[in-house]
């Protein structure tokens, strides 16, 4: 792609404003909206492709596109000021693009060569990077690659979170794009795990965070030098008071469990990060910073007013047979609902939850009313839909619906109601393990293993199957049954 080229027919490409290894940003035109935008193509010729043998090279374009693709799918899924919303995406030829909000501002690491932050103002940029944080960790997915040049403070003192090039998405059967014994990250921010090659977590981000608060804080990173990785495995930090002795010992006792070796001493989440901060961090109303700063990062929470959320991406359409799947009279055929069911277990097998899934999931709720939370039609497709959800990556909304099949009848002890209550349980712990919650998925694991030898038929191998891969999963998160 070269200047003036027009993609997709409506955007002209104006400025180029940076490559990296995967990708190249330019700065265009959006001709229908009369508006700039950012368009990211992946660089399907680089030096690193050009190094690699013939076979090397396919497999390794192979991740490019996967990871480019997942990219895309996941800022279409996340809607916060502070991470660029998807416009569009598509196609040149034979290089595929994404078209984002076009962010102008000052990247983080320049901001810090500029200024010395306050701890008012450290703490109104690290408010915004983890509410940030926690948008990307609620789908779930872990940005993985969190520094000050993927951070910029844009006019208007957002400060906004960019480059999910190599985020990784933590819900069950996601596809792994990472070659194999590579890391990725950056040096100087990576978590030990991720230096290590262990599992990654939400919890990964907020080393990273804690990072770029050290810096904020005391005008440096906390560590640096030969050896870096070494002193990031093994090495204590020095405490930032040691540095500037004014920061308050709470913000210091924050930085310093972000910093944890372990993944399970750091804070439980993002908003509990964000919490802490904005104790330190100006309030609606307070005065601007003295000297100014241009930007200012401190005015989204001296002015919220004056601040909006990015309008909400538009839902996919959902395909549907509107003479087949609804009457005037709202009555659900039974006959409907059971080839939907089975429309949406088809979507599962082949691993794209679809059109189907998402479509028995809105036709639940009348059947629950009409036939019964208990009729066999509907615990079959609350099954089929919790696991859509799960495989979709949609972890909150599986979880309700695996704790719906969890209910059990007063006084049913069938085989069917003891194997839909073993694996709602289970399903909704292993849903919870992205979020950090290993001890629930633990707990319900042991239970439904106890339980399991009561199980008969089908049921008791896809439950065994499903204890298995939720075993692996705990197994790879360090945790010991």
């Amino acid at each position: 792609m070269k200047k003036d080229d027009v993609l997709g027919g409506r955007y002209k490409l104006r400025k180029h404003l940076g490559s990296g290894g995967m990708a190249v940003v330019w700065q265009a035109e959006d001709l229908r909206d009369e508006r700039l935008v950012a368009v990211k193509c992946l660089r399907t010729n680089s030096d690193l492709l050009d190094s690699l043998d013939e076979d090397e090279a396919h497999d390794e374009l192979g991740r490019m596109r996967g990871r480019f693709r997942r990219e895309g799918a996941l800022l279409g899924r996340m809607r916060n000021r502070s991470i660029p919303e998807l416009y569009d995406q598509g196609s040149h030829g034979t290089e595929p693009y994404l078209v984002m909000r076009f962010v102008d501002g000052k990247p983080l690491h320049r901001f810090l060569d500029q200024y010395t932050p306050t701890v008012g103002v450290a703490a109104a940029i690290g408010v915004q990077i983890a509410e940030a944080l926690a948008c990307a960790h609620d789908v779930p997915v872990v940005h993985r690659d969190l520094k000050p040049y993927n951070l910029i403070i844009d006019e208007s003192g957002v400060v906004v979170l960019i480059d999910f090039g190599i985020a990784k998405p933590l819900w069950p059967g996601v596809t792994d794009y990472t070659q194999h014994g590579s890391t990725v990250g950056s040096r100087g921010y990576e978590a030990p795990e991720q230096i290590l090659e262990r599992q990654i977590t939400p919890k990964t981000d907020l080393y990273a965070l804690g990072c770029i608060l050290y810096h904020l804080l005391t005008g440096h990173p906390p560590f640096s030098g030969d050896g870096l990785k070494h002193q990031h495995v093994k090495d204590a930090p020095i405490p930032p008071t040691c540095h500037v002795g004014h920061i308050p010992a709470e913000l210091e006792a924050l930085v310093l469990k972000l910093l944890a070796k372990e993944p399970e001493d750091r804070p439980v989440d993002a908003r509990a990060v964000a919490e802490v901060l904005r104790k330190y961090a100006p309030r609606p109303g307070d005065a601007a910073p003295s000297p100014r700063l241009e930007p200012d990062p401190t005015r989204p929470l001296r002015l919220p007013a004056e601040y909006d959320l990015p309008a909400a991406p538009a839902a996919p359409a959902i395909v549907t047979r509107p003479n087949r799947r609804h009457r005037a009279s709202g009555f659900l055929s039974r006959r409907v609902f059971q080839e939907l069911t089975a429309e949406a277990e088809t979507e599962i097998d082949v691993g794209e939850p679809a059109s189907a899934v998402d479509k028995l999931v809105e036709l639940l709720p009348a059947a629950r009313r009409d036939w019964g939370a208990f009729d066999p039609r509907v615990r079959a497709g609350l099954r089929v839909a919790a696991n859509g959800m799960r495989i979709a990556g949609r972890c909150k909304e599986a979880i309700a619906l695996y704790e719906d099949l969890a209910l059990r009848a007063e006084g049913n002890v069938s085989p069917n109601d003891l194997a839909d209550y073993l694996e709602g349980t289970l399903g909704a712990a292993e849903c919870r393990i992205p979020f950090g919650d290993l001890l629930p998925a633990a707990s319900a694991l042991a239970m439904v293993l106890e339980e399991l030898p009561r199980v008969t038929g089908p049921r008791a191998q896809v439950l065994a199957e499903r204890c298995h891969d939720v075993g692996v999963e705990l197994d790879e998160l360090g945790y010991e049954m």
